[in-house]
């Protein structure tokens, strides 16, 4: 069971960090695979910069995938260099979205 869980808000975080590691959890008890995907955009690309007070290794897990949006990035100036380095850059955030909907992953928006 594949998940992609999204957040453009950054109030949110505190919400999508413990939703993740509820699913990473429940992976593990129940011996279920998935993958899950973290795709961040928006104004919550702020929180993925290494000086952030958001520390994107607390949910880093093998099966655990956090991608940026360039285009969020770049109309808020900020450098692939400041990311924190557990993250990918994917293209079009909305378009990531598009794909893995169609490759069967199971939306999460808190």
């Amino acid at each position: 069971m594949n998940v992609i869980f999204h957040i453009d808000e950054t109030d949110k975080w505190p919400t999508v960090l413990s939703n993740i590691k509820h699913m990473v959890d429940w992976y593990q008890k129940t011996g279920i695979q998935g993958d899950i995907e973290l795709l961040i955009n928006g104004e919550a690309v702020k929180q993925t910069v290494k000086t952030a007070n958001i520390n994107l290794n607390d949910i880093h897990a093998p099966n655990v995938n956090m991608v940026v949006c360039n285009n969020s990035l770049t109309q808020r100036h900020i450098s692939n260099d400041d990311l924190q380095e557990v993250t990918s850059i994917v293209p079009v955030g909305v378009v990531e979205l598009a794909l893995k909907q169609q490759q069967g992953y199971s939306y999460i928006k808190p």
